[in-house]
């Protein structure tokens, strides 16, 4: 069984049994597909608590947690993980049961073939997006706090491999 569902922004709710009744009848062989914006390897370095009990819970669901990476990842964080084979395809295993489909790949997952194409742009920076090591960051920064405009920070907001690549 594969339930595909779209962004969670680490906002997991809709897979507690009273949302999701159905995972009652599932096992670690059946699948839910989240299309980005999994939002579940997000903080700068490391795990911090809220994100490990995140990453446990979801672990210790009945089913299988598959994720294509969209916008809104740690990309630093999240290739940081090894690089292993799974169905056909090249992973990264935040938890056993917690998997991220790598982009590019093709998957044979219950005799049916994906193919996950994740990123995207950013939609929310149309005050740019700015670099820590600018020595201008500070001023930059508290003008665009003042503003309406919203911006990113790169490697802390904004990852350049967000955006898809001809690779």
């Amino acid at each position: 069984m594969i339930y595909i569902t779209g962004d969670c922004h680490q906002d997991y709710g809709r897979f507690n049994t009273r949302n999701f009744p159905e995972q009652k009848k599932m096992t670690g062989e059946n699948y839910v597909i989240i299309c980005g914006d999994f939002g579940g390897v997000w903080n700068k370095d490391k795990e911090d608590k809220e994100e490990t009990t995140l990453m446990d819970w979801l672990d210790c669901k009945s089913f299988t947690t598959l994720f294509v990476d969209g916008n809104h990842e740690n990309f630093d964080r999240l290739y940081g993980y090894p690089v292993e084979e799974w169905h056909g395809g090249k992973v990264h295993k935040i938890r056993p049961s917690v998997i991220h489909l790598m982009r590019g790949q093709i998957f044979d997952i219950e005799g049916a073939s994906f193919f996950t194409f994740g990123g995207a742009s950013s939609h929310d920076i149309a005050g740019g997006i700015l670099e820590l090591d600018d020595p201008a960051f500070k001023q930059k920064k508290k003008k665009l706090d003042r503003g309406v405009l919203p911006y990113r920070i790169n490697h802390l907001s904004w990852w350049e491999r967000e955006l898809p690549t001809d690779e």
